[in-house]
């Protein structure tokens, strides 16, 4: 573990396509947010959890480095800016390993990658996959913050519109289950449980 990277966990949003806090949802009798503070326990001394705060009592805090936090007052409900931000308002660190409580399948192996390609002169190690940037699990260094508060003042909640306006390196990768995102309770069977149908029954 190292105290240059503090490992944040987003766990703030409404659940509403999936019915339920996705965070709590299990895979193999391991809650969803355990999933993501195993990958990223490796590598930091000191984790935080975002959420709101009806959530903030149901994480176990069996941990004496995880912290459970909301968002700052000001950026309440604001989106994954706002809990990074937040993150970043609770604990200077020079990076942030940053991972959502939504993909089950993320594994410590992505984050040893993206620390390979750390360097002074840039502001964010993003992975690519399939095509497609994955803003949410990536490493962010401590220089973002102010324009992460001056985009959240404007109104502005876009994580892609905030790496345009920093150097990021964007790392492309082929495993692409771990990059998986459960939004919604069909996801949730077709991945995690497939055996069992949507209505709650067994298929043969």
């Amino acid at each position: 573990m190292n105290d240059i990277y503090q490992g944040v966990v987003l766990a703030g949003g409404e659940s509403r396509r999936f019915g339920s806090p996705k965070a709590f949802a299990e895979i193999d009798g391991i809650p969803f947010y355990q999933c993501s503070i195993n990958a990223i326990q490796p590598f930091c001394s000191s984790i935080v959890i975002v959420t709101k705060p009806n959530l903030q009592e149901k994480f176990k805090r069996d941990r004496h480095n995880v912290a459970v936090i909301n968002d700052v007052k000001e950026f309440r409900g604001q989106g994954p800016l706002a809990g990074l931000y937040s993150a970043m308002e609770y604990r200077a660190s020079p990076w942030y390993m940053v991972t959502p409580i939504d993909v089950p399948f993320v594994e410590a192996s992505i984050f040893g990658q993206l620390i390979k390609f750390i360097d002074k002169n840039i502001d964010g190690i993003v992975p690519i996959v399939s095509g497609k940037k994955q803003p949410l699990i990536a490493i962010y260094n401590y220089s973002i913050k102010d324009e992460i508060r001056h985009m959240l003042e404007n109104g502005e909640r876009s994580v892609q519109q905030l790496l345009g306006k920093f150097n990021i390196r964007y790392i492309p990768m082929n495993i692409e289950q771990s990059f998986i995102n459960i939004n919604r309770k069909t996801d949730f069977f077709q991945y995690i449980q497939p055996e069992v149908s949507i209505f709650g029954e067994e298929l043969k």
